[in-house]
């Protein structure tokens, strides 16, 4: 029995005031807030897909639509679609317009909880009826076979850029195009606002093989990602999705922002006649889907969906293989996974990963990421830096340091440092390149440091050194 529900809502219980009061979520809604993800299969009719897919794609060539030069980090812009009766008559103005009013009837629950956004913290659940949804946010992805998209949290992307908090959908969707590309990777690992996660280490997850005309739905402040490394396609193959978000409040301009009609005229996409003609013919194009698998929390019993457990008690096993994910700003999420050869196209799996096989407890660190810098000194726990000359020393290190740093969870903050983006750290601890590798102690709320330049670096002297230093020892050069 997988253990989704005390996970996620022990991530809830740190965040919440309401709940901590001693407030239970009502039975009805509780089971609508804590599904982890749904699917549903077919969900466009088969004379509406192929004009959809096509509309996707010729919209996706015209690259970013709104670029004005005032959006912050490189980022993109969405589109904003108000729910009908829209632009008074109600009608779509092409096809994607069309799917993402139908999507909403899949993707919002009638009823649900969710944070309330209107106190200073947010940090308190609500409720929240189908009705309260404002509209949808959507964008095209069209990536080769064998691409990845970093992990990362759905959010309201201007008000992140200006206010350095996230804000979060209610609802993340994904609509495949192709039965080809990298498979999404969702874990039960939240965040109150984007700075800390909880749980630090996310031990259950969901991965989705795309599949054409499958509609995947989550919870909208999950941390998710496209794993290129679980590809089961070629590179030459195409992975195309429709990405809907649903928002009780519109995000912020200028990142998301509504089409006039005027620009949907200029850009090709505003024929209403010819989508309502489309529509009549096929009356049943409307109809709603079934879930093809709804996965909640907790998971049932494994075998009532494909299940993957992986519980071996060896740190290695022959029968996984071991993945890593970079984590913003800089951490890495290690895990391990059946052989590829194991793995279908266009299956989803429900994932629980043993104690071994699962770590996010070793970042890299990184002293040009601005943001990681701030992050290292919001952590309370002594920092244990471990500087290598480039990545590829750090192969057999990771296998014992993994586990060893999972034990001091809380204890000791783990970063490795390569020569490329920590040199500018060696000074501040007398270390020089024929020192390396070496592991340094930094508790940065005292400016306390410990260097041992004679120790031989492996689990059991890193081990000794972290319990001297956190017995209070001195600092060793």
């Amino acid at each position: 029995m997988s253990s989704f529900f005390p996970a996620l809502l022990s991530a809830f219980l740190l965040v919440s005031p309401l709940l901590c009061t001693g407030e239970v979520l009502p039975t009805s809604f509780e089971a609508d807030y804590e599904s982890l993800t749904s699917a549903h299969d077919d969900v466009f009719h088969p004379d509406v897909l192929p004009l959809l897919t096509q509309e996707i794609r010729d919209f996706f060539a015209l690259g970013d639509i709104f670029s004005t030069g005032e959006m912050k980090f490189g980022k993109k812009s969405t589109v904003w679609l108000p729910l009908s009766p829209s632009r008074g008559k109600g009608k779509p103005r092409n096809f994607i317009e069309y799917a993402v009013e139908q999507l909403y009837e899949l993707a919002v629950p009638e009823q649900f909880y969710g944070r309330n956004y209107n106190i200073k913290h947010y940090n308190e659940l609500i409720r929240y009826t189908k009705e309260d949804i404002k509209g949808g946010e959507w964008w095209i992805q069209a990536r080769g076979g064998k691409e990845g998209i970093g992990f990362h949290y759905d959010k309201d992307e201007s008000y992140a850029s200006n206010h350095m908090k996230m804000r979060f959908p209610i609802v993340s969707t994904i609509t495949y195009l192709t039965d080809s590309g990298a498979p999404t990777l969702i874990l039960n690992q939240t965040s109150l606002d984007g700075s800390i996660e909880y749980p630090e280490v996310p031990h259950e997850g969901f991965l989705s093989y795309p599949k054409t005309n499958r509609h995947v739905t989550f919870r909208g402040d999950l941390n998710h990602g496209v794993a290129s490394t679980l590809s089961l396609s070629s590179s030459s193959e195409e992975r195309v999705t429709l990405l809907v978000n649903w928002w009780v409040s519109s995000p912020m301009a200028p990142n998301c922002q509504t089409i006039p009609d005027g620009l949907a005229t200029k850009i090709g996409f505003n024929y209403p006649e010819k989508v309502d003609k489309i529509l009549t013919a096929n009356p049943e194009a409307d109809r709603r889907k079934t879930p093809v698998s709804t996965y909640t929390a907790p998971v049932s019993a494994p075998g009532a969906q494909p299940f993957l457990n992986m519980s071996s008690p060896e740190i290695k096993d022959s029968s996984y293989t071991r993945h890593m994910e970079k984590f913003p700003p800089a951490d890495s999420f290690f895990y391990d996974m059946p052989l590829l050869k194991t793995l279908e196209q266009g299956t989803m799996y429900a994932l629980e990963w043993g104690y071994n096989h699962v770590f996010a407890n070793v970042g890299m660190l990184d002293l040009f990421n601005s943001n990681q810098i701030s992050s290292l000194f919001r952590f309370q726990e002594p920092k244990c830096l471990i500087f290598v000359k480039q990545e590829a020393d750090l192969k057999d290190i990771q296998w014992w340091l993994q586990p060893l740093a999972k034990n001091y969870q809380g204890k000791v903050k783990v970063y490795t440092a390569v020569k490329a983006t920590a040199q500018n750290a060696w000074p501040e601890f007398g270390v020089v390149e024929s020192d390396l590798p070496i592991a340094v102690m930094h508790d940065t709320n005292t400016d306390r440091k410990m260097v041992d330049k004679y120790m031989h670096l492996n689990k059991k002297s890193l081990e000794m050194m972290w319990k001297k230093f956190l017995a209070g020892g001195r600092t060793e050069f």
